[in-house]
């Protein structure tokens, strides 16, 4: 019988750290030109990295915003993380589909001018239920369309983010920065007029007015091996004792 209770007391950690693992964050930022720096400004190539972790393969959705000027940003990322040592990165034409999705670590989608339809919600969800992670951009208040596209789908997926059209900071600003694993690094991160996020977990913030414009939801640290073995450990010897008392 005791043998029984400490091997269920295993299974418990094994699942509450499988749990943890599995939860994928999803990120959202107000503002695409957190892009453009990422050839020179160690800021802005520190958070992108932290954000792919330990990840190895990126996959960018292939997109046209309205204004010309956020065109290149698909493929700058794409470019960005293919200079990373050991990642691989590629742009993807819609519909985004669980194939398409399937050995990605890290899914981006820079100002989609297009909305995303029930079957990419749903490969989508199974992305981030896998423990992919989701990068949401969208841009100020002239990109409405956009906005609205990552707005649907960010209620789609149950988020409680959103993007809140503005133009806040217009002009290239260092961003105030959130300690947060996501930031380490960060420092000297810049950004360019830029719209609020609402909900999640603060990232980034304006230097003008303070206000988010990067949050992240459902971001867990996984616990290192030696961390499963305690907890393991933990709940065996709250066993014991409960059985000896």
């Amino acid at each position: 019988m005791l043998n029984k209770l400490v091997a269920s007391a295993m299974a418990v950690a094994v699942f509450l750290v499988s749990a943890v693992a599995q939860a994928g964050p999803l990120i959202l930022s107000g503002d695409s030109n957190i892009v453009q720096p990422l050839t020179s400004n160690a800021g802005n190539q520190a958070f992108f990295k932290n954000i792919l972790g330990s990840g190895t393969a990126v996959g960018v959705l292939s997109t046209t915003p309205s204004l010309c000027c956020l065109g290149p940003f698909d493929q700058d990322v794409v470019n960005f993380y293919n200079a990373q040592a050991g990642v691989s990165a590629s742009l993807l034409a819609g519909p985004i589909t669980a194939a398409s999705l399937a050995g990605l670590d890290l899914f981006v989608a820079v100002a989609p001018e297009n909305a995303f339809g029930a079957g990419e919600v749903t490969a989508l969800s199974g992305f981030l239920s896998g423990g992919g992670t989701l990068f949401l951009l969208g841009d100020n208040d002239r990109f409405p369309s956009e906005n609205a596209n990552v707005n649907a789908l960010l209620v789609a997926l149950g988020s409680g983010m959103q993007i809140i059209g503005d133009v806040l900071d217009p002009g290239f600003n260092t961003a105030d920065i959130d300690a947060h694993p996501l930031t380490t690094g960060a420092a000297g991160l810049s950004y360019a007029a830029t719209s609020r996020v609402s909900g999640g977990t603060s990232l980034l913030r304006t230097t003008s007015t303070h206000d988010t414009f990067v949050a992240v939801e459902n971001f867990q640290a996984v616990p290192e091996p030696g961390s499963l073995a305690l907890l393991g450990v933990g709940l065996a010897g709250l066993v014991l004792r409960r059985r000896r008392q």
